[in-house]
């Protein structure tokens, strides 16, 4: 039962990854092709129109493959997580289907010129950040709880400790009882709630991607990372309930206070899932990207502010540009917001949160075995 509900998940996750590759021209903004700009009067050209239909035409065929896959592969019982592969073939499929249509959008990109000048920044209010500092607390202090309650407990659990749970709730996996193994998930939640809420902060003072339009582009940009602040905001909080729940929740398990995790836990874990997907596809239909949808009829003047040079974009998605002091900039090709590679401090920051996660992933692996 537990492998077909983790089957299903993993084919659903397919299918929505997939779904959102497909939707992105529909959500791109004039001007921008596959990574490259090109102007809007060339992003509605002809030549442009072939290669988005044969991107829809590979995405097609790449979702149905990797649920063909993931299909077989999940059915077979000594595949009991095969479905993880159709992941990992559409990921793959895809990049190879986007570096096919940057490439080709790239004949289509004018001639290198002198950048144009920085649209005009005028006195219109920033997004309120009353709720990612307030979740930004909240979940420093539940991160901090959760660790205080796992150490006082620490010496009165049993050795080996449960460590992994099935889909009922009941303790299907059991490890040495280490600090490693304890501790992980405390930690996990202080990290995952402080770094959500951190970037719904940092996504709110983001680079704005602006036109030549009089302003109708920072109206539109500062909906849209309102909208997206509160997105990332309400995200972290609703991380940081599931994993604070499951870290007491097993701590209780493993000292025999009871038998099983909550349910809740798994309505919470289901309720991330559908928020994060939903919230996604609707901040995507809504807004478009860096809330283009909101530009219109202003939307066919020209990108300014870093979007509109393709020398500071490396293959359409790496932002690098040392000059520019801002930490994460609009995405390219996608939706969100991405770093940029030329501020040192920027990097800095990401390559510490990446080395603490693989190294508490590492110490938790090593001392409990």
């Amino acid at each position: 039962m537990e492998r077909t509900i983790l089957n299903m998940y993993l084919l659903v996750e397919v299918a929505t990854i997939g779904g959102f590759m497909l939707l992105y021209p529909r959500i791109a903004r004039k001007g921008l092709l596959f990574g490259v700009y090109v102007g809007a009067e060339r992003s509605q050209s002809e030549e442009a129109r072939a290669i988005t239909r044969a991107w829809y035409r590979g995405g097609i065929a790449t979702i149905a493959l990797a649920l063909a896959v993931g299909w077989l592969l999940g059915s077979r019982p000594g595949f009991p997580v095969g479905t993880f592969a159709s992941t990992l073939l559409l990921l793959a499929s895809f990049s190879v289907l986007y570096l096919r249509a940057y490439r080709r959008a790239q004949r289509l990109a004018p001639p290198p010129g002198p950048p144009l000048a920085v649209a005009a920044i005028d006195a219109v209010p920033e997004p309120n950040l009353a709720l990612p500092w307030a979740v930004l607390l909240a979940s420093a202090v539940a991160g901090v709880c959760v660790i205080v309650y796992t150490v006082n407990r620490f010496d009165a659990m049993p050795d080996p400790v449960p460590t992994h749970f099935g889909i009922s709730g009941q303790p299907d996996g059991w490890s040495k009882k280490s600090v490693g193994a304890v501790m992980v998930l405390p930690i996990m939640t202080l990290v995952m709630g402080v770094t959500l809420s951190g970037v719904a902060l940092l996504t709110a003072k983001a680079k704005r991607g602006l036109r030549l339009d009089g302003g109708a582009s920072l109206v539109a940009q500062n909906r849209y990372r309102s909208a997206m602040s509160r997105y990332l905001a309400i995200l972290g909080l609703l991380v940081t309930t599931m994993l604070a729940s499951l870290s007491v929740t097993s701590v209780q398990v493993a000292l025999g206070q009871r038998r099983t995790l909550p349910g809740a836990i798994m309505l919470v874990g289901l309720a991330i899932f559908l928020f994060a997907m939903l919230g996604a596809a609707w901040l995507a239909i809504r807004y478009g990207q860096g809330g283009s949808r909101l530009e219109n009829p202003q939307g066919d003047a020209p990108l300014t502010d870093g979007l509109a040079d393709n020398r500071l974009w490396k293959l359409g998605v790496f932002y690098v540009n040392p000059e520019d002091p801002s930490w994460l900039v609009e995405h390219r090709f996608g939706f969100g917001y991405t770093l940029n590679f030329g501020n040192p401090r920027a990097v800095a920051t990401f390559a510490a949160f990446l080395a603490a996660l693989l190294g508490l992933a590492a110490w938790a692996i090593v001392s409990s075995t």
